[in-house]
């Protein structure tokens, strides 16, 4: 007689304990963060520099990307690097981050989900804009970091994710978190842009990252394009752009300009005579870029020009471009 409520309470207190142990492993099945590193591995070291391959969490994916940093305490500056392209074309091999941290900069940048063995599925301007926008409590988790000192600088379709941050952290009452942006041969207006392409864009990009062409889902390609809400952008902003850039015109950046005049806003860009859309000739425009940030991002008396750095610039930038061929 005793053995069936001592079995009623044995069974009681089974379910008990599978609902209390449910409970944790549901807490912790949820990702960590936006921003949280997932990992962190030194590539590359020189007497003042270091260089890392990062993957961190963003929306509930792995995503990967660099980071450098100038060695000592800090706190620097730091910049946020858009890249160019999709898929892997434009894909970071981590010499993109050179110009700055040999400069004096932290500098951090994403591949976009779904891209370099990150998660999920990148949407050219969409959702994977928080990618872009959750390195900035990455770069907070870093006390070597000056988070009142954070630029972003974008090249092409890294023009478009830099404008569309701005934009999200205007909307986001955040605009103050970039102090300055520079593009280069940015892009502002996907219908502009898909015009100038004569239409071969959908079904290599439209509809396979976006998921409709610029016909089909105007307000997708409106959302993406800055010459739509130039009132959203509120950072200092330097346009770059080459006057023979066959990839994206420089009609972009004279569009944007534009626009940005109808509202009382004083553009600022640089054309380039002769420049493609790197601005091969021009060394990237970094020498430019790197002025401007250090107008807004300065004030701390060191010299962060590109031509005092030129040469670590250049070494480093030559140890991942070779690192590709190993």
């Amino acid at each position: 007689m005793t053995q069936r409520p001592i079995t009623a309470l044995v069974a009681l207190l089974l379910t008990l304990g599978l609902a209390l142990s449910s409970a944790p492993t549901r807490a912790q099945d949820a990702p960590p963060p936006d921003g949280t590193l997932v990992e962190i591995t030194l590539l590359h070291a020189t007497d003042r520099s270091l260089y890392y391959a990062i993957t961190y969490w963003s929306d509930g994916l792995r995503v990967t990307g660099y980071l450098g940093r100038p060695r000592g305490l800090g706190p620097f500056p730091a910049i946020i690097h858009n890249r160019g392209g999709y898929d892997e074309i434009g894909a970071l091999t981590g010499a993109e981050l050179a110009v700055y941290v040999e400069a004096g900069y932290v500098a951090v940048a994403s591949q976009y989900r779904g891209n370099a063995g990150g998660e999920g599925q990148e949407d050219f301007g969409g959702e994977d804009v928080h990618d872009v926008l959750n390195l900035l409590p990455l770069l907070r988790t870093l006390p070597y970091v000056d988070m009142d000192r954070v630029g972003m600088f974008g090249g092409s379709r890294g023009g478009m994710m830099t404008y569309i941050a701005l934009k999200e952290l205007t909307l986001a009452g955040q605009s103050e978190a970039i102090k300055a942006a520079v593009t280069r041969g940015g892009i502002s207006d996907l219908f502009a842009w898909d015009r100038e392409r004569g239409g071969t864009l959908a079904n290599i990009l439209w509809r396979p990252l976006i998921g409709a062409t610029p016909t089909e889902a105007p307000q997708l390609f409106e959302a993406r394009s800055a010459v739509y809400w130039p009132e959203l952008i509120r950072a200092p902003l330097l346009m770059l752009h080459g006057q023979a850039d066959r990839e994206v015109s420089v009609q972009q950046t004279l569009e944007l300009a534009a626009a940005f005049e109808q509202i009382g806003v004083v553009p600022r860009y640089l054309l380039y005579p002769n420049g493609d859309h790197p601005l091969t000739r021009y060394k990237g425009g970094y020498p430019d870029a790197l002025d401007w940030f250090a107008l807004y991002l300065g004030g701390d008396g060191i010299d962060r020009s590109y031509e005092l750095h030129e040469y670590q610039i250049v070494a480093v930038q030559t140890w991942f471009l070779a690192r590709q061929y190993q």
